[in-house]
């Protein structure tokens, strides 16, 4: 068997080789640091997307972009200009994107907030306000005047875009392409409080339809454009202030609720969020009976494993400056990995107990930068919920920069109900970066809880060389038997885990015009328990093709060991025995250019699976218009096993309506055959003014008889007081 996987890598690589050699010349050096230079005026521009005011021509124009894609280096096939300008109150960005086809040239395949900037013609803005090569934030904007926003930090890696800032925006396409007037607010932004800044600054144009990207200041594969320390240098900002950076945002909410066998119960709720700036670089944030009733609902996922599913934190509180809190490698690792194999602090402990909401009474939240250090420090008191008393949680994380761009940090986490009852977990962590490619990361972690004994402790360590051309990465993680952080995620204790993983990006260019890259990937996981004893081994060999239009084919070949030291419960009446499971699976998967009305996906995967096997599918059918997005997928397992045969099921419907850049409606309805359950959430909402926003939401769940299991029907409102 070994030898068919070697024979299988030799073919594999070496095929793959010529592209490989040719694609090195795809990189290019993004030369000296550009500068930019930005004019002061004195009034307070209208904005409508006609940038028409006579003080747009006070501002020197530059249009010296750089393709990164599809051929970096390359001059762009389309003219962007950008203008520069402000005044005491805002940051004004004018830009014009012509294009050779004018309006019929153009694609936009949505206009929601916080839309999806990877299918649509979009420019995009990063400021580095601080100017210290570690965080930003970034505007994105498309041609129909959709908004996007998010802050990063360390360089680009972590990225937090559930941050919503106030600014405005209005596009307008004319037969030359497109143009679009943006004001920031500099209360928007935090910066020092020096009398001359120096910001960093970079623009980025996407021309969807044929696969170009152009950027002002080059920032080289494999990296994202938030990449700030590759920005550019902005000149001529004088005599701004950030402002008190002041918020206060009150809501109502109106919840009409009722489950099987109750009452219609419906009870009014008030609360209140502040924000504070405590100077230019810290901001304190205090909640009162915070509400989170206009959440999104999860989406449901099918578990054939052994371990818990991870669910993503959707609650706003929780999500905007999440990146502070990050530790280690964070729930996103390197080359598009998630890591989540250890996460200290996941918010989704906070406020959910066994599926259902507690109230959190209140709280407050701290963050920010003083000097060389970050600081993040949080407390919010739950209440009580059945058996559960009331509980605090608290959590204090610090960061300290080195070097050019790496740091180490600690973290502390508590969690104390008022019975006493308390559990603590204590962590540290170091990123190190040098000569660009080369990154270190490790932690050390440990938990200490009342009558739980010691091997309560995790390490980790990984070495990664990621390039333009080249990802090498190897790691180590050690998780004691005893390990307890109660406020996190760790669905598999007891275990050493090592991993490699070997992949190259070659492109063909010319070669093979309508393929952008190849991306053939090896990577080897091999977990142990503690005393070494072989758990799990994985060996997965892919290759994935993208296309210049986006579309993306993938195959992957995956040889798995399992050892079960007790039985598997796989289904309430059925379980794999105790023993050795050697098995494969074979996977395709494509998906078609995203931006056409019509597209699609599929996936699918066989192979044995333990004592038995089984097939999977999934299919995946989209349209997409500016202003409306459907798409309905179909996911199906078919499991055959000695102890049963067993199918699943997995239909999700979602639809979404834009009425304008401030008022949506959106609908994602769920049928999971497993749970015998059709769920529904429905949202309206409508921003009336920048970060405050009325909701009208219901929610259903339907069992297969047709017999609703509850439902609630929410309206909520919120208004954002600045100062």
């Amino acid at each position: 068997m070994l030898r068919r996987h070697f024979l299988f890598g030799v073919i594999f690589w070496g095929g793959l080789a010529p592209l490989a050699l040719g694609s090195q010349l795809d990189s290019v050096d993004a030369g000296a640091e550009k500068t930019a230079t930005i004019q002061r005026i004195e009034v307070e521009l209208l904005i409508d997307g006609e940038l028409d005011e006579p003080e747009w021509d006070l501002a020197q124009p530059f249009s010296d972009f750089i393709q990164r894609d599809p051929r970096t280096g390359a001059s762009p096939s389309e003219v962007t200009e950008v203008r520069l300008l402000y005044n005491d109150l805002y940051f004004y960005v004018g830009v014009y994107c012509f294009d050779s086809e004018g309006e019929k040239g153009i694609v936009v395949t949505e206009m929601r907030r916080d839309f999806s900037p990877r299918e649509s013609d979009t420019f995009t803005i990063v400021l580095d306000t601080f100017d210290d090569d570690r965080n930003g934030v970034v505007f994105d904007i498309n041609a129909r005047g959709a908004r996007a926003d998010m802050q990063v930090g360390d360089d680009g890696a972590k990225r937090n875009r559930e941050w919503d800032g106030i600014w405005y925006v209005k596009t307008k396409i004319t037969e030359r392409g497109w143009q679009a007037e943006i004001a920031i607010p500099f209360k928007t932004l935090r910066f020092g409080n020096e009398e001359h800044q120096v910001w960093g600054v970079n623009f980025q144009r996407k021309i969807r339809r044929k696969g170009e990207t152009n950027q002002w200041s080059l920032v080289e594969r494999p990296y994202l454009f938030n990449r700030v320390s590759r920005a550019g240098r902005l000149e001529g900002l004088a005599g701004i202030r950030p402002g008190r950076n002041l918020y206060v945002k009150p809501y109502i909410s109106a919840p009409v609720t009722r489950r099987r066998g109750d009452d219609v119960d419906f009870v009014p709720e008030v609360g209140l969020d502040v924000k504070y700036g405590l100077g230019s670089q810290l901001a304190l944030d205090l909640t009162v009976n915070t509400d989170f009733a206009q959440v999104e609902a999860d989406d449901e996922q099918i578990n054939l494993t052994r371990f818990s599913l991870f669910f993503p934190e959707k609650r706003e509180f929780f999500l905007e400056n999440a990146t502070v809190f990050q530790f280690g490698p964070g729930t996103t690792g390197g080359f598009g990995r998630d890591f989540r194999d250890l996460i200290p602090f996941f918010s989704r402990r906070i406020g959910i107990s066994r599926g259902n909401l507690v109230s959190i009474l209140g709280g407050a939240r701290l963050t920010g930068k003083i000097g060389r250090y970050t600081l993040g420090l949080l407390s919010l008191q739950v209440d009580e919920f059945e058996e559960t008393p009331s509980t605090n949680f608290s959590v204090f994380r610090v960061r300290r920069d080195l070097l050019r761009r790496s740091e180490i940090g600690g973290l502390l986490i508590n969690k104390q109900d008022t019975d006493g009852r308390f559990n603590r977990t204590f962590g540290a962590d170091a990123n190190f970066t040098f000569f660009d490619y080369l990154n270190i990361s490790s932690f050390l972690l440990k938990t200490t809880t009342p009558d739980i004994p010691d091997k309560d402790m995790a390490g980790f360590f990984r070495i990664d060389w990621t390039d333009t051309f080249l990802t090498l990465q190897a790691s180590h993680l050690s998780i004691q038997d005893n390990i307890n952080p109660e406020v996190g995620f760790v669905p598999r204790k007891g275990i050493r885990k090592s991993g490699g993983e070997f992949a190259l990006r070659p492109r063909p260019r010319e070669r093979i015009p309508s393929i952008r890259e190849f991306e053939p990937l090896i990577n080897i996981e091999y977990i142990t328990d503690q005393d070494n004893v072989l758990e799990t081994r994985t060996i997965e060999g892919r290759l994935t093709t993208t296309f210049r239009n986006g579309a993306e084919i993938w195959i992957r070949a995956e040889s798995i060991f399992e050892r079960l030291t007790e039985p598997f419960p796989i289904r309430s009446d059925q379980i794999i025995p105790v023993g050795d499971y050697s098995f494969h699976e074979y996977t395709l998967s494509l998906s078609s250019d995203q931006s056409r009305m019509f597209s699609g996906a599929f996936r699918g995967g066989t192979g044995s699976f333990f004592d038995g096997d089984k097939n999977s599918y999934e299919v995946t059918a989209s349209f997409r218009r500016p202003q409306l997005q459907a798409e309905i997928s179909w996911g199906h397992d078919d499991v055959n096993l000695p102890s049963g045969d067993f199918e699943t099921d997995l239909v999700a419907a979602r639809i979404n309506y834009s009425f304008n850049p401030n008022m949506f409606l959106n609908a994602l309805i769920q049928y999971n055959r497993d749970e015998g359950e059709t769920s529904s959430n429905i949202r309206f909402n409508l921003i009336h003014k920048p970060l405050s926003d009325f909701f009208l939401v219901y929610n259903e769940r339907r069992a297969s008889t047709g017999e609703v299991v509850e439902w609630a029907l929410i309206a909520k409102l919120t208004y954002v007081f600045s100062f």
